[in-house]
């Protein structure tokens, strides 16, 4: 599938809100999305992709809050382009036990390629983002 390589202008970095990224290279990932949309139909929804781009990448998933079309769509994205996600919640994790974002954000790093928060409190997405080696992703805000 040649997709191309639309997430060069963000890629390594964190994607906090729309400004982190120019108009230029969302439009090529809506359009890179589109594209691999329209390859993918009749598929199975969890089917890689034949360029699986993300093959071998694991995505750290934090839910602060519910939410079911975040956590499935996050999901199955990382599966459709070869990669992995973890599900972290509150309850099961030491975030939900008095651990700092900091703390969270350095024991992630070494373990994932990218984290995902969905939270409704942005400075905290921000300050996970701050500590972080690897690209964290705002999931709601």
């Amino acid at each position: 599938m040649a997709g191309g390589d639309t997430g060069a202008a963000i890629r390594g970095r964190s994607f906090l809100d729309l400004s982190d990224a120019g108009g230029d290279a969302i439009a090529a990932m809506i359009g890179d999305a589109q594209t691999r949309k329209a390859a993918r139909a009749g598929w199975p929804k969890g089917r890689a992709d034949a360029d699986a781009p993300l093959a071998g990448h694991v995505l750290g998933m934090i839910f602060e809050k519910n939410s079911t079309r975040t956590r499935v769509s996050f999901d199955i994205a990382m599966r459709q382009l070869g990669g992995s996600a973890l599900i972290l919640d509150a309850a099961t994790t030491q975030l939900g036990r008095g651990e700092s974002i900091a703390d969270t954000a350095r024991v992630l790093s070494r373990m994932v390629d990218a984290i995902m928060i969905r939270t409704d409190d942005h400075a905290k997405a921000q300050a996970l983002a701050e500590h972080a080696s690897v690209p964290v992703i705002n999931g709601l805000t």
